[in-house]
């Protein structure tokens, strides 16, 4: 059994990658595991069990790591301008005396990999977007040579294991560990919650041009943060300043979403879909773009929200009104959204996980 655990992010600012990270982190301490945190910012926006230890990556690079990381590296061009840094994290990893090492996000995944060869310590490299449908150009032969190098690589779902399993990685899928809430939403006020981070894959603007062309007397509440903030200012601004109010980033999503009616993703991507899972969770309705098949596993189209096709802005208006005018329906969706919890239990990824550090 593996009890000492090395986890590798970049940071733990607010996102999905960063959520599992401290709910597993949170998890494997309170079943009496050792669990290291290495990141770039040690500040955490999760709350973490005072049992888990931050630390952060920094130095310079030791000769004894930088040989046999540059020797690993021999066919991977991209990541030997990274060397250095690579050698620093190896150095920042074995301080930390890990039986495993779990790293999340593609390029830590890469960086972390490198890093430990030649030391025989197994690492978990865990993707956490849709890989099928989000290609990274000249890291790609990268990715499949070191993946291949990897004790194993969790995705989120079958359809991302499968691509990467043809791509010579041992694939395994586990779904995100989340928490479900005390209590659901118990509201009838006409908001609309969105969740998310400002950023192109995420479309903030398409929810609030969408929301905006509905007409309808209802209130669209924006959580998150990120890039595209002034321009989605600008855009509530333009087209609903009295209905649309952007908020910042919060780490408590229910606290939010008990007070949603209805809840819409614009995403064009989804490795999982924390902040959707979290909505029919709390027993809210999800209107969301059709983004590949992890979200198609999340929502079921006409059982708990509405899948949007095509991926239009009136597409999305109309999906929109359809939920926001049909108290009925809206209704009968509420009270099939929580099914959720049983569909991806938390217990139940924890279990997935204990499987393989087994193995």
């Amino acid at each position: 059994m593996r009890e000492r655990i090395t986890m590798v992010i970049g940071n733990l600012g607010g996102g999905g990658a960063e959520r599992v990270c401290a709910n597993l982190a949170n998890a494997w301490v309170a079943r009496g595991r050792s669990v290291t945190l290495l990141t770039f910012s040690s500040a955490s926006v999760y709350a973490l069990d005072p049992h888990v230890t931050v630390a952060s990556i920094a130095g310079s690079p030791s000769l004894r790591s930088l040989a046999p990381v540059l020797r690993g590296l021999r066919h991977c061009p991209q990541l030997l301008m990274q060397a250095g840094a690579i050698a620093v994290l190896r150095d920042a990893i074995l301080a930390t005396a890990p039986d495993v090492v779990i790293s999340h996000l593609t390029m830590t995944n890469l960086r972390a990999i490198a890093a430990m060869n030649e030391t025989r310590i197994p690492v978990i490299a865990c993707e956490h977007t849709d890989v099928t449908r989000v290609p990274i150009g000249v890291w790609t032969a990268e990715r499949d040579t070191l993946y291949r190098r990897a004790f194993a690589v969790v995705a989120t779902h079958d359809v991302c294991t499968s691509f990467l399993a043809r791509r010579g990685a041992r694939a395994v899928t586990i779904f995100n560990p989340l928490l479900p809430p005390s209590a659901s939403s118990s509201t009838t006020a006409p908001r609309v919650v969105m969740l998310t981070r400002l950023s192109l894959e995420k479309r903030p603007g398409m929810a609030v041009r969408a929301f905006a062309r509905t007409g309808l007397p209802w209130t669209l509440d924006l959580h998150g943060g990120g890039p595209l903030q002034e321009h989605t200012e600008r855009l509530i601004a333009e087209w609903a300043p009295d209905r649309v109010t952007l908020h910042p980033f919060t780490p408590f999503p229910y606290d939010v979403l008990r007070e949603a009616s209805l809840f819409v993703s614009t995403s064009i991507v989804e490795g999982f879909g924390n902040a959707v899972w979290e909505a029919l969770a709390c027993g809210v309705p999800v209107v969301a773009m059709d983004c590949g098949a992890p979200i198609r596993s999340l929502v079921r189209d006409g059982v708990d929200g509405l899948l949007v096709r095509p991926d239009t802005t009136t597409a999305l208006m109309h999906a929109l009104a359809l939920l926001m005018t049909d108290d009925a329906r809206r209704a009968a969706y509420a009270t099939r959204a929580p099914e959720v919890v049983t569909r991806f239990p938390f217990e139940g990824a924890l279990a997935c996980w204990e499987e393989l550090l087994a193995a």
